[in-house]
């Protein structure tokens, strides 16, 4: 923390304000003391937690709603949760060693309270970031994910790659191919910059992710099935509409393949796929998913995702199989549905509950740009996004060892796309 004395900042009767961990500090009003430095540490602590920019906009927003209350503006600033901790807590010097993440959520939110386990759902999401945090490595990752941006967007590498390898039967192989290599082109600097390659040694962090990324990714290739259909001369609609359906289906056949790996991995501790019974912040994915409609509302009116999403074409195949619309989509969305359910098992579960064993928080990082490749050939905005989400997600299952985090948040983005999409065809119709 760096005390900058100066004529100017901060106005009025303040002595110092603390701006991005830079202390300001009149130079007409004397010297900073220790408690006036602890104080203002204090204040460091809490900015680099909330990156700064949250610490700023919670600030002031909540400044103004206590003065609303209030209608005192000194009153409304010492009531500041920020402030509070900052003014109980400055003359114990030692308090800095010792305060835990968002301690000032801690000391005034009440224990139980939706807001309580807000603060401890941004303290784990905190202390993760503490924990598995180098500058060189989140660049490389970083890089490494714009790089799969720019081919897809300018590339198109899913429609060149993996697309044609539907019709001549070798997706089953390419998927899971693309898959591994870049879980491992994620997972081997991130060690060596750690100084962890001794976890190399297990034999297990070399075979279970080539084994799960070989079955999900051979799931999501497999269209045996079509040829089956052309042999029987299957009506072309009946043909598609069985094309979308095994996209989906013959992944649940993987999936039980994928529960024996995982129940290997974690020796049962975690229930089936780490769907163990854990009501640990379901109040704030919640919360998230409601707060982020309106956003989703939004995207859902995009060009890209009006051209992707219903992921079932309602016009096309009406009468196919012979069965009623209705019939249709809702055997379509039954498999859809299911089909996340796997990707949360696997990806969430399996490559993070389970792996944690042998690989510890270091297995979130790999997961989660691996995770961005299952959305190629997705709209821009969901392939962009889908990195960041996966990696909060694998966090949180990494320190609630439960998968419902990702069940109600992606699950329920995806529902929602699609109840949005279907409304939106029907009501053309």
């Amino acid at each position: 923390m760096k005390v900058i004395y100066n004529k100017y900042i901060p106005f009025g009767k303040f002595f110092a304000t603390n701006i991005f961990g830079l202390v300001f500090c009149r130079s007409d009003k004397g010297q900073l003391s220790e408690v006036d430095k602890n104080h203002e540490y204090i204040h460091t602590l809490q900015q680099r937690e909330m990156l700064f920019l949250g610490f700023t906009l919670w600030y002031y927003i909540e400044w103004i709603w206590r003065y609303a209350k209030c209608r005192n503006w000194m009153k409304a600033y010492r009531e500041i949760y920020f402030e509070r901790e900052a003014y109980r807590m400055e003359r114990d010097l030692e308090y800095r060693h010792k305060r835990k993440h968002f301690g000032w959520w801690y000391m005034f939110v009440e224990k139980g309270t939706l807001l309580h386990e807000i603060g401890e759902f941004l303290g784990d999401l905190a202390a993760f970031v503490k924990k598995d945090f180098l500058t060189a490595k989140y660049l490389y990752a970083l890089v490494l994910a714009v790089l799969v941006v720019i081919l897809q967007v300018k590339f198109d590498i899913f429609g060149v790659l993996i697309e044609p390898s539907y019709d001549d039967g070798t997706s089953m192989f390419r998927i899971p191919l693309l898959y591994i290599i870049m879980y491992f082109l994620v997972l081997m600097p991130s060690l060596a910059m750690h100084h962890e390659l001794w976890r190399l040694r297990h034999w297990q962090v070399w075979v279970f992710p080539v084994v799960l990324l070989t079955i999900d990714g051979a799931g999501q290739g497999y269209h045996g099935y079509l040829r089956w259909a052309d042999e029987h001369g299957v009506w072309f609609k009946d043909k598609f509409y069985l094309q979308l359906l095994g996209a989906y289906m013959f992944r649940s056949v993987f999936i039980v393949l994928m529960l024996c790996v995982f129940r290997k991995l974690t020796e049962g501790r975690f229930g089936l796929y780490g769907l163990r019974r854990s009501s640990k912040y379901l109040r704030v994915y919640a919360l998230i998913f409601v707060l982020l409609m309106p956003v989703f509302l939004y995207v859902s009116f995009t060009p890209q995702f009006l051209s992707y999403y219903p992921k079932m074409d309602i016009a096309y195949l009406d009468g196919a199989m012979g069965w009623e619309r209705w019939q249709l989509i809702g055997l379509f969305e039954l498999f859809y549905a299911n089909d996340y359910l796997g990707v949360e098992s696997m990806f969430r579960g399996a490559l993070i509950i389970g792996l944690s064993r042998w690989l510890g928080c270091r297995a979130v990082l790999p997961m989660a740009l691996t995770y961005m490749c299952i959305h190629l050939g997705k709209p821009d905005l969901e392939l962009c996004s889908s990195v960041i989400g996966g990696y909060i997600l694998g966090i949180l299952a990494w320190r609630t060892r439960h998968l419902w985090g990702g069940i109600i948040i992606h699950l329920g983005i995806a529902m929602f796309f699609e109840v949005v999409g279907i409304t939106r065809l029907l009501l053309q119709m």
